[in-house]
């Protein structure tokens, strides 16, 4: 018999300023930020991470230690180009948000991991906002410009803080900022069917690992 199994729990990484809530123009940030930038890379290396075309493109190239889901209206021309593989490429696509899910929870739960992050732009965002249990938010103090917004409020009691830190502007970063970490306080659970002899963690790792290469998309 199939039983039911808690998925991993989806968080959002965003960068946006204060005030305004811009988070991008003309798909790049409209700011440099190192200090944010090894931030991201220790926050997500080793995850998921899921993102949409045009952030995927204004990076211009896949993030190295982490396996990038893009999600795309066609994906099709561009997975022409992507060699099946997730040791080789670390880069899936994808054509819409239930597929970017599964993939995302196979994935983390064959790597024990027990989250994964969306981390763009503004209308991914929108696309998962009702899942979203954590977010990662920097709030960079200038007053910029730009075309994309991250409008979300994290108040309480909905939402708690459970982390702030504070970097001034520098040599290395061109604004000061503000790092927040805000959790859920009504968590949003996910679940998913799985054979019933997959009764561990350890199991259900296995199993993945000896499914995933039959999952196409």
């Amino acid at each position: 018999m199939p039983s039911r199994v808690e998925m991993p729990s989806l968080s959002f990484v965003v960068a946006r300023s204060t005030p305004g809530h811009i988070i991008g123009c003309e798909n790049k940030l409209p700011w440099h930020l190192r200090t944010d930038l090894s931030r991201f890379k220790q926050i997500t290396l080793g995850h998921v991470i899921i993102m949409g075309r045009k952030t995927h493109e204004s990076i211009g190239r896949t993030l190295p230690g982490r396996t990038t889901i893009v999600l795309s209206r066609n994906p099709n021309t561009e997975r022409e180009n992507t060699v099946w593989g997730l040791q080789e490429t670390g880069l899936l696509w994808v054509d819409g948000r239930e597929n970017a899910l599964y993939l995302a929870d196979i994935l983390s739960i064959g790597r024990g991991r027990s989250d994964f992050f969306v981390i763009g732009g503004a209308e991914i965002f929108e696309m998962f906002s009702d899942l979203f249990n954590k977010v990662y938010l920097t709030e960079v103090v200038a007053n910029v410009e730009g075309d994309a917004k991250f409008d979300f409020e994290f108040k309480y009691p909905y939402w708690q803080k459970i982390k702030e830190e504070n970097s001034p502007q520098s040599d290395m970063d061109q604004y000061p900022s503000r790092f927040l970490v805000f959790k859920k306080r009504d968590k949003t659970t996910r679940f998913r069917i799985f054979p019933d002899f997959l009764t561990d963690a350890e199991s259900r790792r296995e199993w993945v690992r000896q499914n995933l290469p039959k999952i196409t998309f």
